[in-house]
């Protein structure tokens, strides 16, 4: 028997199945755009996004005998899908990034103040979240609303398309910004303040729960057994908790992809609303222990920075020895920390700021500053950026304790081993880079009883690459360092007021 994994993201679906112990036996991948009407607004089509899917997942069935025991799906979060009785859209989907809700956002929080609503969902209230913009379309779209059967956020929407289920795990439904972290349902103080209605809410459960089959005529035409039963999934970032191996308090995922992202695990949530104020969510995660993110946005896009604007010559060199220009930095990166300050905010500030005007700055250049000085600063930037992200969970109550690093940028021993010393702890590489499909199978696995429980699947797939431990001397020299780097923004905020 074999597992199904189906990753969804804003620009494209992939389908993974494996068999039993984790071993990729096939994967497609299908790319979709997103659309801009106007200024402001971004829309994603669900019928594209759905139609995808199917296709991904008939292809990369082709090339597997096995019947499929089970699926699951990672997916974006936020935004939503307005479906009909036969699950058709309704319209296009308000992407997270679309500005739409801003005055539904006012208006809901002249109903139920932001602190009522920290407390209860463990976020900080924003118009990137559902409820704002179902609040636009019940009073832009009034005939799309009185059509809504259901509100799919798009794991959600995917199982309902595959097996006509009404179900969302609690992570998804998180990001909704109307679900109650502490009973694990939807809040009606909320949704009465958005004038929301609960009955076009699909039903709530936990992540890796058996909710239904796929449907027989939709098995026939994907080409997979109609047996294959349908499993919850997660939010992306909890899929890659999941395939990381994080479980205990004080495991933290570091995702480093495009955007550098720190996922711990926690059980105390004494100081949720604090928390939520400096835009640290409390996110449910397994056996009532929870999670939350902190991420930049310019983490492996700093690299990228520094490859267009630098790196004419490697690129060239890399693409005749077929090998990853990224390699070739890493021969020449400086080997010991630099005095260079660097501030990676090319795109803005994220967490904790949220400041989409900040700017990026390099400081501390001198006449014999070389390329390989700036790329390893770019390292040492991110780095510190996530060591005031972990002070600041810290003195919420959230601790990290040891580091599993996934994604692109953890191929990289020299980040890793900056990401150790800067953040003085043990930083372990996992094997497998593309953690949020494993985190998937092993959630779909762990549903249909191949493992008896989360614990026991982690430590038979989740495998440790080599680990990264601190090196005092460097230790030493960053504590230094960061005392200034708390200081940059400050520094760059005052020269734009200027």
């Amino acid at each position: 028997m074999a597992l199904l994994g189906l990753d969804l993201g804003t620009t494209g679906v992939k389908s993974t199945i494996t068999d039993n112990e984790g071993n990729i036996l096939s994967a497609s991948y299908e790319e979709y755009k997103t659309e801009s009407p106007k200024e402001g607004e971004y829309e994603l089509d669900p019928e594209v996004v759905w139609q995808s899917s199917k296709k991904v997942m008939k292809d990369s069935k082709k090339f597997v005998k096995e019947d499929i025991s089970a699926m699951s799906v990672s997916s974006f979060g936020e935004a939503f899908v307005a479906v009909d009785e036969d699950g058709k859209p309704l319209m296009n989907t308000l992407l997270q990034t679309d500005s739409r809700g801003k005055d539904e956002l006012k208006e809901l929080l002249n109903n139920i103040s932001a602190d009522q609503i920290r407390e209860k969902t463990g976020l900080n209230p924003a118009v990137t979240f559902a409820v704002p913009k179902i609040m636009w379309i019940k009073k832009n779209r009034p005939d799309v609303y009185k059509k809504t059967h259901l509100i799919l956020l798009y794991g959600a929407y995917i199982l309902y398309r595959l097996g006509g289920v009404s179900a969302i795990d609690y992570t998804l439904a998180d990001r909704s910004l109307a679900f109650n972290v502490t009973t694990n349902e939807w809040d009606q103080d909320i949704l009465n303040a958005a004038g929301i209605d609960k009955e076009i809410l699909p039903n709530t459960y936990r992540l890796g729960t058996i909710v239904g089959a796929i449907k027989p005529k939709l098995a026939e035409e994907l080409g997979i057994n109609a047996t294959m039963k349908l499993v919850t999934g997660a939010h992306d970032q909890i899929c890659v908790s999941i395939g990381a191996g994080a479980i205990n308090d004080g495991d933290c995922t570091n995702g480093m992809g495009s955007v550098d992202n720190l996922s711990p695990v926690f059980s105390d949530t004494s100081k949720l609303k604090q928390n939520a104020e400096k835009n640290y969510p409390t996110i449910p995660y397994m056996d009532n222990k929870f999670t939350t993110v902190s991420y930049i946005y310019d983490g492996g896009t700093s690299l990228k920075w520094f490859r267009d604007a630098f790196g004419a010559g490697e690129v060239a060199a890399a693409n005749l020895a077929s090998v990853s220009v990224y390699d070739i930095f890493d021969h020449y990166i400086a080997k010991k920390p630099t005095n260079l300050l660097v501030l990676p905010h090319f795109s803005g500030a994220a967490v904790p700021y949220f400041d989409e005007d900040s700017r990026g700055m390099i400081m501390g250049i001198s006449g014999a500053t070389r390329k390989g000085d700036i790329y390893r600063a770019l390292m040492e930037g991110v780095a510190y950026e996530q060591r005031i992200n972990m002070e600041n969970m810290a003195a919420g109550n959230i601790n990290i304790k040891k580091l599993f690093a996934t994604g692109g940028g953890s191929r990289s021993d020299t980040w890793l081993q900056i990401k150790a010393d800067v953040l003085n702890k043990e930083v372990s590489r996992i094997h497998m880079k593309e953690s949020g499909t494993l985190g998937v199978i092993i959630m779909a696995g762990v549903a249909v009883g191949l493992f008896d429980s989360f614990e026991t699947a982690m430590k038979k797939l989740v495998t440790v690459d080599k680990v990264f431990k601190p090196i005092p001397e460097n230790v030493e020299f960053y504590n230094n360092q960061y005392k200034k780097y708390v200081e940059l923004y400050k520094f760059e905020k005052k020269l734009r007021s200027l």
